[in-house]
């Protein structure tokens, strides 16, 4: 990936991360900011998804699509991640 990739991933995951201030705790924002202020952008976003999965948290369909798109963009398994967050997305 070039430089201007991994600028992208990180632009998308800060707005994705402040999309769910309401629903995440201090504790749980501080975890995934931790993975991208050290690079560790596919680290922070499974984080992110296991949070919002283990927490029972609901997100909207806009930081759905966020996650849809950050998986496609690292090559990640968007069918995992997404399988993770069916039934989290509340009413917007």
């Amino acid at each position: 990936m070039t430089n201007n990739n991994y600028q992208y991933i990180e632009e998308i995951l800060l707005r994705l991360l402040g999309l769910l201030l309401a629903v995440f705790t201090e504790s749980e924002k501080s975890e995934v900011q931790e993975f991208i202020d050290v690079g560790e952008y596919g680290l922070a976003l499974e984080t992110l998804v296991d949070i919002v999965y283990e927490e029972d948290k609901q997100i909207s369909s806009e930081a759905l699509r966020l996650v849809q798109e950050l998986a496609e963009v690292m090559q990640m398994d968007a069918n995992t991640l997404e399988a993770k967050l069916r039934g989290h997305v509340g009413a917007e």
